[in-house]
């Protein structure tokens, strides 16, 4: 189907399809489809409404799987499912439903934890607060027999406030409540109630190695942080508060079988040789999955779509891969590398987008790649000028992160996770807001145009990816995290040493302007070892020097800073670093 220029679509007989013969017409035939019809949106709203949250080894997953694969095969590629493992039983989240039904009816929100036990319909009780002492358990003797425990401390692990450098709160005396908690898990109450985090987050999660023979059966509630302490302030001025919840998690017979989706676009050339572009498929199942990781799905089906569609076959194979288990430990990617070792020395290069639905706007490549970078991204550096795209050089590739490209980093493939803003991630990431009207769908279109342009520019070049110093190097670290630019914490380590502070606003490193966490990143694993940085305090800015040259990992950098020279002279060009 094509654009009529009215907005419409008409079919298009295979007979009036040219298939461009050189790469500069081929790339200027993927953009012309892209801006006319882009159908990326159509793929995310399909996942995301239609088939909803994935969570791997459930009927979900295993839907968007053979949807997916379809849809590849309807392009024209060459597409299958692939086992990777399985898991040992499997889980299927039904409705669910909370409230508060004295001292008056009130709608909760909540979540519960993949692979976690549910209710036999709805069920009521009292909430009682946690006892804290055994003073407490022995004075709540004959109350909790089918009551909600309200358990006070703060949330443990894997929030915005844990990822903003929070800390849980002090418990003095911790083998008196761990025996407190023996009695209650021994005693039939109706179930745990805990806080989500002081921002409004409920992040999702859960352990997928469940045992067949001791299936969980506690019930264990994650409340959204201000209505659990509308309970608690109940409770505390003693008011009798009754819930109930009604959570239909079952589990099924296992083992469940997990697969992987793949679709081949075959080389014209060299059809054993391989460009990977892929996202994994499976998210969590507390909202959508639309930006973790539906917008990366989508942007892998809509570049398949678009070479397809050109009738172009490039020089070797771009393979088209759709991961299950990357939420649970990148299990679908690592059992491809291991499964295809064979022909990850034929693997050029692996792009992986797994980063939400901002645009995508850079790569860091090595100086043995960029020159191959350069001409392959010369079409959409600056294509849209609101979304420039922008290269950056180092001395090896960086290790950014748990995600689908670590696998074949490790086994010595270069491998790629697309630079974002991620602005708006931290909200949406892993909570109960991933949904469809999150995405903006401007960013997703621009997006798609640059995998397929990336995708089909690698394929298409007459050489392998250059892996010389591709590997990563040790990362410089501060010892601080940040909020954007802000200091949010300060640990053992070099910041400390400085005389830094939580509230410090980093303004410059070396000079140039620093925009957020991102940025500082990328700054400290560029260029030498002795850094500038310009901070701001209240209302005055200083300056502090930081020098990782005491790093043994400083030596490595140093040597291939000498051979990155050699190679530039070689070429007759000179080094500017």
């Amino acid at each position: 189907k094509t654009d009529s220029g009215d907005g419409s679509r008409r079919e298009v007989a295979a007979a009036e399809v040219v298939v461009p013969a050189t790469q500069p017409a081929v790339t200027a035939r993927l953009l012309a489809l892209a801006e006319h019809d882009n159908r990326v949106q159509e793929h995310l709203l399909y996942l995301s409404k239609h088939i909803g949250p994935r969570l791997t080894g459930t009927k979900a997953y295993d839907e968007s799987a053979e949807w997916t694969r379809d849809q590849f095969a309807a392009f024209g590629l060459e597409a299958r499912l692939e086992t990777f493992g399985e898991f040992p039983v499997g889980f299927e989240r039904g409705v669910s439903h909370g409230r508060v039904v004295a001292p008056d009816e009130r709608e909760l929100e909540f979540i519960t934890s993949a692979w976690s036990a549910g209710t036999a319909g709805p069920v009521r009780g009292r909430a009682v607060l946690e006892p804290k002492n055994e003073a407490e358990l022995t004075a709540l003797e004959g109350r909790l027999a089918g009551a909600w425990v309200l358990r006070t401390e703060a949330p443990r692990g894997g929030g915005a406030d844990s990822r903003a450098g929070g800390a849980d709160t002090p418990d003095p005396d911790r083998d008196a409540r761990a025996k407190i908690r023996e009695a209650l898990e021994s005693t039939e109450i109706a179930g745990f109630v805990r806080a989500g985090s002081e921002s409004g987050l409920l992040t999702m999660g859960g352990n997928h190695r469940v045992d067949p023979d001791k299936l969980p059966t506690r019930v264990q509630v994650r409340l959204v942080h201000d209505q659990f302490q509308a309970l608690v302030q109940e409770l505390e001025s003693g008011v009798p508060v009754e819930l109930e919840f009604d959570i239909q998690n079952r589990f099924t017979p296992g083992p469940v079988p997990c697969q992987n989706v793949i679709a081949d676009w075959v080389g014209r050339e060299r059809p054993y040789e391989y460009v990977i572009v892929q996202a994994h498929l499976d998210s969590w199942d507390g909202a959508e999955g639309a930006q973790d990781n539906g917008a990366g799905v989508a942007t892998t089906l809509e570049a398949a779509r678009l070479i397809a569609a050109t009738g172009a076959k490039p020089r070797r194979t771009i393979r088209f891969i759709l991961y299950g288990g990357e939420e649970q430990g990148l299990l679908g990617s690592a059992q491809y590398v291991k499964a295809h070792a064979d022909t990850l020395a034929r693997t050029s290069v692996v792009f992986n987008h797994d980063g939400g639905s901002t645009h995508l706007q850079g790569l860091a490549p090595t100086y043995a790649m960029i020159d191959d970078f350069e001409q392959a991204f010369a079409p959409v550096k600056d294509l849209d000028p609101q979304r420039p795209f922008r290269l950056r050089e180092l001395l090896g590739l960086e290790n950014s992160g748990d995600s689908d490209h670590a696998p074949f980093l490790a086994a010595g493939v270069p491998a790629f996770f697309w630079e974002q803003s991620e602005e708006g991630y931290e909200i949406v990431h892993h909570t109960q807001f991933d949904d469809f009207e999150t995405v903006d769908p401007a960013e997703q279109e621009h997006s798609a145009r640059v995998v397929a342009v990336a995708a089909f520019g690698f394929a298409d070049l007459d050489h392998l990816l250059d892996r010389t110093d591709m590997t990563p190097l040790p990362r410089r670290r501060l010892g601080a995290s940040f909020d954007g630019a802000r200091v949010r914490r300060v640990m053992k380590g070099k910041a400390q040493g400085a005389g830094w502070e939580v509230g410090d606003v980093v303004v410059s490193i070396d000079g140039a302007e620093v925009t957020g966490d991102a940025r500082i990143g990328s700054a400290l694993q560029e260029g030498g070892a002795t850094k500038i940085f310009r901070l701001r305090r209240e209302n005055a800015e200083f300056e502090t020097t930081i020098d990782w040259n005491d790093e043994s990992a400083e030596a490595d950098r140093a040597e291939r800073g000498k051979r990155r020279a050699a190679f530039l002279a070689a070429k007759g060009r000179a080094s500017t670093r």
